[in-house]
């Protein structure tokens, strides 16, 4: 599926500020999902689980647990789209 990373990000960054309950120009590349954002396991498969749906990508739930940052989870992605 080709999609603008522009859209990409903004997508992902909506839904991080949702999740967080924060304003997306408060997230930043390099904030940790659990310490600096709050989101918790079962937040953070949301997030995935939401993402991997709207561009219909098939995520391998292994390769997650190297996943820290807002950074990671864009380049993880990346590689899908």
């Amino acid at each position: 599926m080709a999609i603008d990373r522009e859209t990409f990000l903004a997508d992902l960054y909506a839904l991080l500020a949702k999740l967080a309950e924060l304003d997306v120009s408060q997230i930043k590349p390099s904030d940790l999902l659990r310490e600096d954002l709050g989101l918790d396991s079962l937040k953070s498969m949301e997030l995935l689980s939401r993402i991997s749906e709207q561009y219909d990508i098939d995520v391998d739930l292994e390769d997650l647990i190297e996943i820290d940052t807002v950074d990671d989870i864009v380049k993880f992605l990346e590689s899908y789209i």
